[in-house]
């Protein structure tokens, strides 16, 4: 049974993709084509079995097998978020080629054909010398509200010398009735005038099992998002994981709480600097009903 909140976490161009160790990702920021590097511990409890709470509910199992020259590429699940897709594979290597933990996937994905992606993130977890568990996190500017989606997904680019001419190809069904009955949205719509005197719009939040989103927009170009910290009723306080702009023009961001799903009524959005986050940047702006 979920909490009424529950957080598992609190707290270059691509030229130049560069190699990290163990919970290190790149992020590809598909509207601008650069890649960032981040931590992304959290998509992995999202998509082991082992752990709690249980999110199968939200998860399409796949169980699908596709093989080329660098070798087998199993895609085993997919679940669905607000305007996010998280992807579990499994990849066995052919016996000559020299892969390891510091090779990330990044897949593009289409849903109904088209292509929404705003920002892809993967790990690559060594399980044995010879089978590696494939993570990833696509971030999307919006999403279709069916029921039912169309996804494509083209296992066709890496942070490699070599070129996948043969990409891994999965044509799949994904449900996503569960998450939008259990998804919460509190409507905002509330502009507010922050201290250098930039005003920023906050249209709404959304939270589910998985996650927790600020949309918010702002009347000029940002080329670094500001960051909220969310505070409960009862004084608990969480900190963003993730912002990214939805829009080439960087007016329009989504700022993510990964694991964080907020049940209670009322709420306090606060907005922070994303270097200092106990930095307050204006007013707080109230979420919610009494």
């Amino acid at each position: 049974m979920l909490s009424s909140d529950y957080s598992l976490s609190e707290d270059q161009p691509k030229k130049k993709r560069v190699r990290k160790k163990w919970f290190v990702i790149a992020l590809c920021i598909v509207v601008v084509s650069c890649v960032i590097i981040t931590n992304l511990p959290v998509v992995a409890s999202f998509l082991d079995k082992s752990k709690e709470p249980d999110f199968s509910v939200y998860k399409t199992f796949v169980g699908q097998t596709i093989e080329n020259d660098f070798g087998r590429l199993t895609l085993n699940e997919v679940m669905m978020d607000d305007n996010q897709i998280l992807l579990n594979a499994t990849f066995e290597p052919v016996e000559d080629l020299d892969f390891d933990y510091q090779v990330f996937f990044i897949p593009q994905v289409l849903v109904n054909g088209q292509n929404f992606t705003v920002r892809n993130g993967g790990q690559t977890i060594a399980q044995t010398d010879s089978i590696y568990t494939i993570y990833n996190s696509v971030k999307m500017s919006e999403l279709p509200q069916n029921e039912k989606l169309k996804l494509e997904i083209r296992y066709n680019d890496w942070n490699w010398e070599k070129p996948i001419d043969k990409p891994w190809v999965f044509r799949i069904e994904a449900l996503q009735e569960q998450l939008l009955e259990d998804r919460i949205i509190f409507s905002v719509d509330k502009a507010i005038t922050l201290n250098d005197g930039q005003v920023i719009k906050v249209e709404k939040v959304v939270s589910t099992p998985i996650s927790t989103t600020i949309y918010f927009q702002s009347t000029q170009s940002l080329q670094e998002s500001i960051a909220f910290n969310i505070l409960s009723e009862s004084g608990k306080t969480w900190r963003y994981d993730s912002s990214y702009p939805l829009n080439e023009e960087h007016t329009q961001w989504g700022i993510r709480f990964d694991a964080l799903y907020l049940k209670d009524k009322m709420y306090e959005l606060i907005p922070v600097e994303t270097g200092d986050r106990d930095k307050e940047l204006g007013p707080v702006i109230k979420i919610g009903e009494k």
